[in-house]
């Protein structure tokens, strides 16, 4: 029973973190090239979606977002461990706005056993705008960031209400056999919020080929992974 998504929404958290309003062609042009950049691969499935692999460095997954604001896309990478934790790179890239954020992260393994965002913790925060110096938040100046952070995600719940076999799934990325349909009700910031989310065992961090809403206005598709190669870009 998968009661938690943790990383996808992290992945959304951070993108919306670097939204800005005015499109930039360029980035516009880049954006363009990861969706329009499809694989024939065929990836079968060994057994049925439980949970996704164990962690490793090196592990990344690039994601696309279609929703009423635009496109955007996101990749998420494992590019590193320290103190018990685990560092997670995300290289977000809107319409307007292109950015990198690290940050160590401890509790990742708890929350998907219990489904419960408090087993999360949150050691530093590295932030690199695109074109500007890194910022880093610890000790004593992470106290104030981290609850901005904590309040985004401290009403976070994700409950999978029913999952089951779902055949082929064709993304960007290749073709998914044999995924896993889950349908899920995530509560955030006070609303809830119902989706429908796919899933791989061969797809490193959270598992997910694709995610819609249920009211359809948002979709996000797999457009490349890999289970080693990641590295910290700073």
């Amino acid at each position: 029973m998968i009661r938690n998504i943790f990383a996808v929404v992290l992945c959304f958290f951070l993108t919306s973190c670097f939204t800005m309003p005015s499109p930039n062609p360029v980035l516009v042009n880049q954006i363009d090239s990861y969706f329009n950049n499809t694989k024939t691969r065929t990836y079968k499935a060994s057994g049925k979606f439980k949970r996704p692999m164990p962690y490793k460095v090196g592990q990344y997954v690039v994601t696309g977002m279609i929703s009423p604001s635009g496109r955007s896309v996101s990749k998420m990478a494992i590019v590193g461990k320290e103190q018990k934790g685990w560092i997670i790179e995300t290289h977000s890239l809107t319409q307007s706005s292109e950015s990198t954020t690290q940050m160590l992260v401890s509790g990742m393994e708890k929350v998907y056993e219990t489904g419960s965002i408090d087993d999360l913790d949150i050691i530093w925060v590295k932030i690199k705008p695109h074109g500007e110096p890194v910022q880093t938040i610890e000790g004593p100046m992470l106290a104030l960031t981290k609850g901005l952070y904590k309040k985004a995600l401290a009403g976070l719940e994700v409950r999978t209400t029913m999952s089951t076999e779902s055949g082929t799934v064709r993304v960007p990325a290749g073709n998914f056999e044999g995924t896993l349909k889950s349908s899920s009700e995530v509560s955030f910031l006070g609303k809830k919020y119902l989706s429908d989310a796919w899933l791989h065992p061969s797809v490193p961090i959270n598992g997910m080929v694709k995610s819609v809403s249920k009211n359809g206005d948002t979709i996000i598709e797999l457009l490349d992974f890999g289970v080693s190669g990641a590295s910290r870009s700073f």
